[in-house]
């Protein structure tokens, strides 16, 4: 916009209001949707619905989230939890529990060679 100042006539200003309203309602829609949250696949839940979900406390929750070890989303200063996407969390935290538990138990039935060696 230029500094000089175009008369308006006093016809012009119907059009000009409209303008103005088509302007203001397309800055609203351009807000609107840059604030609100990204369509997720299944229902949010809040920190405390995940507690009752695993069982943990609180501090387990946010400790886990700091780590990075769970799947969140952070709007402002709250956090949400995808419930779909939390559902396929556990289901491969459990598998990989499972794998390294099986991996633990071959260890210790797997005898060891030096154990027997310097007995006498």
């Amino acid at each position: 916009m230029t500094s000089e100042r175009k008369a308006l006539a006093f016809e012009q200003l119907p059009e000009l209001i409209q303008n103005l309203v088509e302007r203001i309602e397309s800055l609203e829609k351009t807000v609107r949707e840059k604030h609100q949250p990204l369509p997720l696949e299944g229902e949010l839940m809040s920190v405390e619905d995940l507690c009752k979900l695993l069982g943990k406390s609180k501090s387990a929750v946010y400790r886990t989230v700091r780590y990075r070890d769970i799947p969140y989303i952070r709007q402002g200063n709250r956090l949400y939890f995808d419930r779909a996407t939390i559902k396929k969390w556990l289901d491969k935290k459990h598998h990989l529990d499972a794998i390294t538990r099986m991996e633990q138990i071959e260890k210790m039935m797997t005898p060891d060679p030096w154990r027997y060696r310097n007995r006498r």
